[in-house]
């Protein structure tokens, strides 16, 4: 590996054809980029600096003579040619050249090797996707790709040249002082991945996902990166709207059974492909698969009606955290091995689990938690059942026997906030969520509700208003001040209507009159009661709000289900206080209650369990955090959270990074300490295979 500062120009001119290899990101350079470069050659210019440095440039000779393959430096490479290109054509298009240069000589000093045979003598050749719009800015403006960034900072450019902020010569010398740092890699021991790691971990915007391409793809022959991009990463790219980071942090959570942190996308994927595969094909046909069921949760197109209604209504609620267990199901059904009717079920069921935490006010940072491992514990129930229960029982159940804080909430918990919510301060995507499905249940054909309110033809308003008139102090009574206080933004007074809100204040029956009042209001189930009251009092909106209350209950109706997991008690383990469970793997276990809970490792179910304590009484697990007693546990809790342990209660933490041996013996004494008899926790687990205890002490995923 060697390196020298060179001006850029100079080596443009030196150069014949500089490829930016397919596993690059595409250009992304925006216009404030431009502006700021722009800047910099005016200043060039005004304060007669001599130099001024871009960055490196990474480069390694191509498979053919007089080939350069661009590893880092891309983006700068690259607007810098658009800018070139912009003079040229701004000069032709004028006609007007400056004292030392013209479009000609930009042309083929800068931008085009004249002298080569091949159909494209472009100097610069830009991957793939991004070389179609390269090309077209060329030619006719009418024929330019104008979605795309290159067309986008061209055309900046351009406008900039109309403005004549700086001559055509002082621009191209500012350009010609332009420097950059070359770094030729051509010792076959100068390892281009980590190069280019080592580069781009020192605060150069770079997504994990254009990370992840790099990785799979720069260390291929070029034939072969081609058709892996072409067959593969192009049609990715495209099926995920080029968001890869977010798409492989879901397709991790779906193999892992963990959500990775977002900024640890990169590092998470890599340890878990050097593992997992040694095929890239395969991965690369799985991935692929995956991306298809990705697309269809963005654009909620699949074969169902039903189902794309379900996942219009979560890509509306934006609740992007169920997208792996979306995912999963789809992968699933694309492959026929659930039915569309299963899927509906399934999907029906998370929305209803969703909205009623919604609606409870119940925090969402533990939800990850419940989804990455949601559709893994679903297919062993399916398995254990032997796929003779039906596919909602199984997830009902599931669902069901979530406690704490993943707990589905019941009815009288409903009925509880739903009575005393402010559902008009509240996110607004969940209120339009809200009161489009409490509007559009049971009707044959949907409103379209989403697409009114985001073109501001619908909007939720209070039929009550903000402000009280004399009027309306009039109409409310004595109380008036009370019940204005109190109702004004709970479910009974909130409704969705199509009038300007310019008249909200005018009287209840003005309102009901009006045209698109609540007489002739389009929103029945919503304007049932305001369309048939003689007034607007505390009684209309008590009787509204139960007859919204009743219709939510049934909309995100409670799951119900038979179903109990075959235990047979042989298999389950009585705890002793003595086992360790050294070499065995966990499935589950009951406690207390013989409630049978699915775990899939004993991290997951030493945190449950600890749960499960507090449940019984906090006082001791607080006790224990603040450092008081002792028994043996000092250091299990403390109020800080970190990598090595998991929340059990809001602001206490447990410390997880324990063998079996220290886990059951914390158990142990903890059982000891709420005084529970060791016989109230059972135990299914069986040996592991040798197979399964290497791969558990290779690799975190499975623990």
């Amino acid at each position: 590996m060697e390196g020298n500062v060179r001006h850029l120009t100079e080596y443009l001119r030196g150069a014949t054809k500089l490829i930016i290899p397919v596993y690059q990101r595409n250009y992304d350079w925006k216009i404030e980029n431009c502006k700021r470069l722009m800047e910099d050659l005016i200043m060039l210019e005004d304060e007669n600096k001599q130099t001024h440095f871009l960055g490196s440039m990474v480069v390694k000779p191509g498979n053919l003579s007089q080939e350069i393959i661009v590893i880092d430096g891309q983006q700068r490479l690259t607007t810098v040619s658009i800018l070139l290109l912009a003079l040229k054509n701004w000069m032709e298009n004028h006609s007007k050249t400056g004292k030392r240069i013209n479009p000609k000589n930009i042309e083929d000093t800068f931008l085009m090797d004249t002298f080569r045979s091949d159909v494209d003598k472009y100097k610069l050749i830009p991957n793939p996707r991004d070389f179609e719009t390269y090309k077209k800015l060329f030619g006719d403006e009418k024929f330019f790709v104008r979605h795309s960034n290159l067309t986008l900072n061209y055309e900046y450019f351009y406008n900039v040249l109309d403005k004549e902020t700086i001559s055509l010569d002082s621009l191209m010398n500012s350009i010609e002082k332009l420097q950059v740092m070359i770094v030729n890699l051509n010792s076959p021991n100068d390892d281009p991945q980590l190069i280019f790691e080592s580069l781009n971990s020192t605060g150069v915007d770079l997504k994990d996902g254009d990370k992840i391409r790099n990785y799979l793809l720069m260390n291929e022959l070029p034939d072969a990166q081609v058709a892996y991009f072409k067959n593969y990463w192009e049609p990715i790219e495209e099926r995920t709207n080029f968001d890869l980071s977010s798409f492989f942090r879901d397709y991790l959570t779906v193999k892992t059974y963990k959500y990775p942190n977002i900024s640890k996308v990169y590092e998470t994927f890599i340890e878990f492909y050097s593992f997992k595969y040694n095929d890239k094909m395969s991965f690369f046909d799985e991935a692929s698969d995956y991306s298809l069921a990705y697309q269809q949760i963005l654009t909620a197109e699949t074969n169902n009606k039903e189902i794309n209604s379900i996942l219009i209504r979560f890509n509306e609620l934006q609740s992007t955290v169920v997208r792996p267990f979306l995912m999963a199901v789809l992968y699933d059904y694309n492959r026929n091995e659930l039915e569309s009717f299963e899927v509906i079920d399934l999907f029906s069921i998370l929305e209803n689990y969703i909205a009623r935490r919604m609606i409870a006010k119940i925090p969402s940072n533990s939800l990850n938690k419940v989804i990455s491992t949601l559709y893994r514990d679903l297919k062993r129930l399916r398995e254990d059942s032997n796929g003779e229960i039906a596919v909602k029982d199984l997830f009902s159940y599931q669902i069901l026997t979530k406690t704490s804080t993943a707990k589905m909430p019941e009815d009288f918990t409903m009925i509880d906030h739903l009575r005393t919510n402010d559902f008009y301060n509240i996110n607004p995507y969940f209120r339009t969520y809200f009161f489009e499905r409490l509007e559009n249940y049971g009707h044959t054909e949907d409103l379209q509700i989403y697409q009114g309110v985001r073109e501001r033809k619908y909007s939720v308003e209070h039929i009550m208003p903000r402000r009280l008139t004399l009027a309306w102090q009039q109409e409310l009574g004595v109380n008036h001040k009370k019940i204005h206080q109190k109702y004004l933004n709970q479910l009974g007074n909130l409704t969705l209507t199509g009038y300007n809100s310019k008249y909200s204040n005018k009287t209840f029956i003005e309102k009901q009159n009006m045209e698109k009042g609540f007489k002739e209001s389009h929103f029945v189930n919503l304007n049932k009661v305001p369309a048939q009251a003689d007034s607007w009092s505390e009684r209309e909106i008590l009787k509204r709000s139960d007859e919204l209350i009743e219709m939510a209950l049934n909309i995100w109706e409670y799951p119900q289900t038979e179903f109990v997991p075959r235990l047979h008690e042989d298999e389950l383990i009585i705890f002793d206080g003595e086992q360790t469970f050294t070499g065995y793997k966990i499935r589950g276990y009951c406690f207390q209650n013989d409630e049978y809970q699915i775990v899939a490792t004993w991290k997951e179910f030493f945190v449950q369990f600890m749960r499960e304590l507090t449940e019984i009484s906090s006082m001791p697990i607080i006790e224990l955090m603040k450092g008081e007693g002792s028994n043996g546990l000092e250091g299990l809790f403390s109020g800080e959270p970190s990598t090595t342990n998991s929340e059990v209660i809001s602001g206490v933490y447990v410390y997880i990074d324990l063998s079996n041996v220290r886990k059951m013996g914390y158990i142990k004494r903890l059982m000891e300490l709420f005084n529970l008899d060791f016989s109230t926790l059972k135990i299914d687990a069986i040996k592991y295979s040798n197979k399964e205890e290497n791969f558990e002490k290779d690799t975190e995923f499975v623990d």
